[in-house]
């Protein structure tokens, strides 16, 4: 499952989640997508309201993150996660789990450190950078069903390119890291 969140700002602690995307993803067909925005309680800053172009009339009213984070999870069920800059989403809906105990201990992986090992040409890895130079469709960068739509096609493509190195299962792809990385693993 691809995934992505937007939020009031970058602390886990001091910040919540306003907008869950997500896509499962099977070969490199799109199953199904979820979308929810969260209440915040709470006025939004401008600048997110400038980087995402969220607002918070569109959130008022919008389930808390007590009801969203649920029904995010159900939609995930066991499937791993995968997301650009992974810690930084993982860490939110972690700490949301942990605010509203519910166990969450995921399995997933991060197309931001794929990047960084199967791209190393790029100076910068930012979601849309990495789109753009594998020539993925335009999105809407900093919306989270379009940036987890991007991440699941970015996955998509950096799994063709590690089972060209002879890496098929996902319990293999973090140990192989370093050596991509110093360059021993070589394609076939």
């Amino acid at each position: 499952v691809a995934f992505d969140l937007e939020t009031t700002g970058l602390s886990s602690l001091h910040d919540t989640i306003i907008e869950i995307g997500a896509a499962i993803m099977k070969g490199n067909e799109v199953l199904s997508t979820f979308q929810t925005f969260v209440d915040p309680h709470r006025p939004l800053q401008p600048k997110i309201v400038d980087l995402t172009g969220i607002n918070d009339q569109m959130l008022a009213g919008q389930p808390d993150i007590s009801e969203a984070m649920p029904k995010f999870l159900e939609y995930v069920g066991s499937r791993p996660l995968c997301a650009h800059n992974a810690d930084f989403d993982v860490g939110f809906v972690t700490a949301a789990c942990e605010r509203e105990r519910i166990p969450f201990e995921p399995t997933y992986m991060d197309t931001l450190i794929l990047a960084q090992n199967l791209m190393p040409q790029l100076n910068k890895y930012k979601l849309d950078i990495v789109a753009n130079a594998l020539s993925l469709p335009d999105f809407q960068h900093h919306r989270a069903s379009d940036d987890a739509l991007t991440c699941g096609y970015l996955y998509l493509r950096f799994a063709k390119m590690l089972q060209e190195r002879g890496l098929s299962r996902i319990q293999e792809i973090n140990p192989a890291m370093a050596e991509l990385r110093s360059g021993a693993l070589r394609e076939v």
